[in-house]
């Protein structure tokens, strides 16, 4: 506290004096409170130094109770080129070969080349990626750009990424999945009113979808004009399901065809395409090319070099080839149905209906009930005829007149007709003349054959649980004439030798600590700041005696620390003996769990050791609770004697203010009787 230059007359400086008159009241009593506060400080840090050196031991004895240190797994592959794995704990031990038989891969499908300045009219595009969709409107005289940004930016996108390839010959559009797998195989279709519109460029169809739509459209034809009794119509499922499936591996040979010619062109051609890794314009226009080339049914005797009727073995088990039994009619229908059954005969096939029978036959239909319609309405349909030639209707009015001169009945049964012909044109059309996208990679699965007998597959090259408890991960395919690789999954013994290590080190570490906290030098003689307190006593020799003792649920020969070769020195630290240790890892791994797990293992024994010390009432947490009340008690003291000093200072500094005063007035009445004596 300081008062101002008060006293200055009489020649005294008074805060200097009550400074240090204050201060050499403070300094002793000061000085032993400060010393409290370093030790109590000093003796905190200790505790917490020995808590985190204990608490070290107890967290790995913790991983060798629960079994989690013996559940480990440690994995190897000799040729991570090709598969890695990870294992949970749940795997189990052994060796297995794995046969990498494909990757996964995306879908991807690419448009043929555009012009340059393309103008697409008004319509729809609907995008699928597996059994999500979402549907893409696109404006009347849009421009490509402008359609890949619309698929790019459509909020419902669920992962299909569009993007445009400048070809030396024009642009084309590649539309990929972001995500592999036959799962997540891409379509699309357009919705226009427009046929000539461009955008029906975009239409994608494989030719196992376009041989099932023709399918269908020429069952539904069928069934309006001849309803097949069951066993026919079992028949014709037969033959439909045989050409389904002959247009899907004629539909591989043309993605095997197009993704080798994307490869060639360029190596890298089969990566994932995304925004920041395109495939290359080359590639792209090389397998569009090869797509669009082969992407038509071609009979076996016209892509089979050397066929014959005559051929036999492998050729003719490639193709349904009509049985020698089947007659002349059923021979003729063979060459306008894809992949034709020999399983069919005789009057049987008689009654399935080709596609261009049933076209021929709905028109003769359509064109049989008209004149029918005609005959019965002959005076009004002339009325009609004769408006329409006058102008006074269109032609669209003209129908509609025709159609209102029907019943319900035959109105609809009309409707139905020309439908079954619109779908069956449309779907021949699209098997005759396909001009849509083209594929550039299938979408396919990743496929594993583990240990020559089991097949593994997945939508990535992530197998999960493969073997149970362990992932493998793919990266390349198993070459050809090459071996399988390998993968070994053993117990982790290296990571339990090195989980014993850290425990030995971690005591030997608290062991250290300790004298080091407790020593008193005896040259100098520092005290340590627990020097002489028994709790650090207390700790090693809880320890010394978990070490010693023996583990009843173990087996005979694993009861002790010394049966792994750990042992006490003579300066107190524990030391390994590798040979033994090693032995006992190698020899007797399903044991260690015995000694070290369970509620009366080494571990828990351990655990609870050092839990009475440093636990809530363990005699650590004690003495630091202890220190904690007495750090209060100082601060309470030190509180106290600042408000006494503060006191001392005011009353000492009134003191002098008083005897300055005093003196003052002293000096005035004497300087008073001088000059009255002078005078």
């Amino acid at each position: 506290m300081s008062f101002g230059p008060i006293g200055m007359n009489t020649g005294m400086d008074i805060n200097a004096m009550v400074s240090k008159i204050v201060e050499a009241e403070r300094a002793p009593k000061q000085q032993r409170i400060n010393n409290e506060l370093n030790q109590i400080d000093s003796s905190i840090s200790a505790y917490g130094r020995l808590k985190e050196s204990l608490d070290t031991m107890k967290n790995l004895m913790a991983s060798f109770r629960q079994e989690k240190a013996f559940a480990a797994r440690k994995v190897e592959s000799n040729d991570d080129t090709v598969v890695s794995a990870t294992a949970t704990t749940e795997a189990i031990a052994g060796r297995y070969a794995v046969d990498v038989l494909q990757l996964a891969q995306s879908h991807k499908i690419a448009s043929d080349v555009l012009p340059e300045d393309a103008k697409f009219g008004a319509g729809k595009l609907r995008i699928a990626m597996g059994n999500k969709s979402f549907v893409v409107d696109v404006r009347e005289h849009s421009k490509l750009t402008d359609i890949v940004r619309n698929i790019n930016g459509d909020k419902s996108n669920p992962g299909v990424r569009a993007s445009v390839i400048n070809d030396v010959n024009g642009p084309r559009l590649i539309v990929a999945s972001d995500l592999s797998g036959e799962d997540h195989a891409v379509s699309m279709s357009v919705e226009t009113d427009k046929p000539n519109n461009l955008l029906k460029r975009f239409e994608y169809k494989n030719l196992e979808q376009r041989v099932s739509d023709l399918e269908k459209a020429r069952a539904s034809a069928q069934e309006l004009l001849n309803p097949l009794t069951p066993q026919e119509q079992l028949v014709a499922d037969r033959i439909a399901q045989r050409n389904i499936d002959a247009a899907k591996g004629v539909d591989q040979e043309i993605a095997d065809a197009t993704k080798q010619a994307a490869t060639i062109a360029d190596p890298n051609a089969a990566r994932d395409v995304t925004p920041t890794n395109p495939i290359s314009d080359q590639a792209v226009a090389a397998a569009a090319s090869a797509g669009q080339a082969a992407n038509q049914y071609i009979k076996p005797e016209d892509r089979i070099p050397g066929w014959t009727e005559t051929a036999s073995g492998t050729l003719l088990d490639s193709y349904w080839e009509p049985e020698p039994e089947l007659d002349d009619k059923a021979r003729e229908k063979s060459s306008d149905i894809p992949g034709w059954s020999n399983t069919a005969s005789g009057t049987l096939t008689d009654s399935y209906v080709t596609p261009k029978e049933a076209q021929a036959a709905l028109d003769k239909k359509l064109a049989a009930e008209q004149a029918v319609i005609d005959a019965a309405h002959k005076d009004e349909i002339a009325k009609i005829d004769a408006a329409l030639a006058a102008g006074e209707l269109n032609d669209a009015q003209a129908k509609q007149a025709k159609l209102d001169l029907l019943s319900p009945e035959q109105r609809q049964y009309i409707e139905r007709i020309e439908k079954a012909q619109q779908d069956l044109k449309a779907a021949q059309s699209s098997f005759d003349a396909y001009n849509g996208m083209s594929q550039v990679q299938a979408a396919q699965d990743s496929k594993v054959m583990l240990d020559g007998v089991a097949q593994l597959s997945s939508n990535n090259n992530i197998i999960e649980n493969a073997i149970d408890g362990v992932d493998l991960t793919l990266k390349g395919r198993t070459q050809p004439g090459k071996p399988a690789s390998e993968i070994d999954i053993e117990y982790d013994r290296q990571g339990v030798r090195e989980d014993i290590e850290q425990f030995v080190a971690a005591y030997n570490q608290f062991y250290q600590l300790s004298k080091d906290l407790s020593s008193v030098d005896p040259v100098t003689g520092q005290r340590g700041p627990l020097a002489g307190d028994s709790v650090v006593r207390s700790a090693d020799s809880r320890l010394k005696s978990v070490f010693s003792s023996s583990i009843e649920p173990a087996p005979e020969d694993l009861k002790s620390l010394t049966e792994f070769g750990i042992t006490t020195t003579r300066q107190g630290t524990l030391e390994i003996n590798y040979s033994m240790l090693d032995r006992q890892l190698n020899n007797n791994f399903n044991k260690l769990e015995d000694f070290f797990g369970g509620n009366q293992g080494f571990a828990k024994k351990v655990e609870d050791a050092i839990h009475g010390i440093t636990g809530v009432q363990g005699a650590l947490r004690t003495r630091e609770q202890s220190l904690v009340e007495r750090n209060y008690r100082i601060q309470d003291e030190q509180s106290n004697l600042d408000r006494r000093m503060e006191s001392l200072e005011k009353r000492t500094h009134a003191k002098f203010t008083a005897m300055q005063d005093s003196t003052s007035k002293m000096q005035h009445q004497l300087a008073g009787m001088m000059n009255a004596l002078g005078g």
